[in-house]
C-alpha cells in the first residue's frame, strides 16, 4: 500500500509548472507567505499566483491560514512531502 506522502507526491508531479514553481517557493521559505509576496518571488502575475494556489489547496498540497495582522489577507505554507519513502 502506497503512503500518504507518495500520493501527496503523486498529486504535486501532476499539478501545473506554475503550480509547481509555487509549491517550490513556498516550500523553501521558512515562514508562510501571502499572495502578493509569492508573487513577487516566483514572478508570476498575481492571476496565476492565485490559481496555483486554489489548485494547490484543493489537492492538500497547501496550508492556508488567516494574517494576525490583516485578516483580510491569507498565508500560505506547503505541507512537507518526503518522497523518498
Amino acid at each position: 500500500m502506497k503512503s500518504t506522502a507518495h500520493h501527496r507526491f503523486e498529486r504535486l508531479r501532476a499539478q501545473s509548472p506554475s503550480a509547481k514553481l509555487v509549491y517550490r517557493v513556498l516550500n523553501e521559505s521558512e515562514s508562510p507567505l501571502t499572495t502578493q509576496i509569492l508573487s513577487e518571488r516566483t514572478l508570476l502575475a498575481p492571476r496565476t499566483t492565485r490559481y496555483a494556489l486554489r489548485r494547490l489547496r484543493e489537492t492538500d498540497l497547501v496550508y492556508r491560514t488567516v494574517c494576525s495582522d490583516d485578516p483580510r489577507q491569507y498565508r500560505y505554507q506547503a505541507v512537507v512531502i518526503d518522497h523518498t519513502q
